[in-house]
């Protein structure tokens, strides 16, 4: 195990770049997306760090720690909150699941079952809704890239991570629900930036990746259909390709495995790796 592996990247001023990744919807796939642009851009030498916004801890399973509350010793994302620490204290190194080695260039800050509590310890804050953008200048500058990963609700860890964002990244499937999902997104957006936008805070989506699509009409019209009414409603925003269905990607989540570490070759993996570049995370 490579001591430079462990360390912590220093301040080197880069101009980092936030992603955050939300819906307005559950299941829309932004943990898996999450866990495959941060894992590609690690391996294409970007200095990348993700952090966790939902209690379900889906990235953090998929990027080495499967229960993060379990170690009473490390700092989740709420511990910070808490004030028991700094994120600086609480970045822990990405890692295969299986063989526990680190990933290169890849740090997480881990999440936590408790982060259902964030709204009422926030509840006494002035513009609470502030409270990541409060905490990510410890991390500024020293990133290449931050993701922060949302819950599949617009509730104050969402907020936060909205108004933290330098780019905002809509996440969807081809189905109505989770399209559904980006109009809510949209208007909540709408919503903050006319409190924050004088603070800097993006006016609307930067990027909308469509995961799990069908690969053809004969797969289902109405799948098909909202796909094709996505791709018309926003235009260039829509990230090529669609990540098409791909029994790979629940099998990676099984595996607790980004698909692009699982099974690189898998059409589900070549499609995030070509989405990651679409969005030029790497060359």
């Amino acid at each position: 195990m490579s001591t430079d592996t462990l360390t912590k990247p220093a301040d080197r001023g880069l101009p980092t770049r936030v992603l955050t990744l939300a819906s307005g919807s559950a299941g829309s796939g932004k943990s898996t997306l999450a866990g495959a642009l941060a894992e590609q851009a690690a391996a294409h030498g970007r200095t990348v760090c993700v952090i966790g916004l939902d209690r379900q801890r889906d990235v953090s399973r998929l990027l080495g720690y499967d229960d993060p509350d379990a170690d009473e010793n490390q700092l989740t994302l709420i511990d910070v909150v808490d004030g028991l620490g700094t994120l600086d204290q609480a970045l822990v190194p990405g890692r295969h699941s299986k063989t526990k080695e680190p990933i290169p260039n890849l740090w997480l800050v881990l999440e936590s079952d408790r982060l259902d509590s964030l709204s009422l310890k926030l509840a006494g804050v002035t513009a609470r809704e502030m409270w990541l953008q409060r905490l990510l200048p410890q991390l500024i500058g020293r990133f290449d890239i931050i993701l922060l990963d949302c819950p599949g609700n617009l509730d104050l860890g969402t907020q936060g991570a909205l108004i933290a964002a330098t780019e905002i990244v809509g996440c969807t499937k081809s189905q109505e629900k989770e399209a559904r999902g980006l109009t809510a997104l949209e208007d909540k957006i709408a919503d903050l930036h006319k409190s924050f936008g004088v603070m800097g805070m993006r006016d609307g989506l930067d990027w909308i990746v469509i995961g799990e699509g069908v690969t053809g009409i004969s797969q289902g019209k109405v799948y098909f259909d909202i796909e094709r009414q996505v791709r018309e409603a926003y235009g260039d925003l829509v990230v090529q390709p669609t990540i098409r269905d791909d029994v790979k990607v629940p099998e990676s989540y099984s595996a607790s495995l980004p698909v692009t570490l699982y099974n690189p070759k898998t059409e589900a993996a070549i499609a995030y790796v070509k989405v990651g570049k679409a969005m030029k995370l790497y060359d």
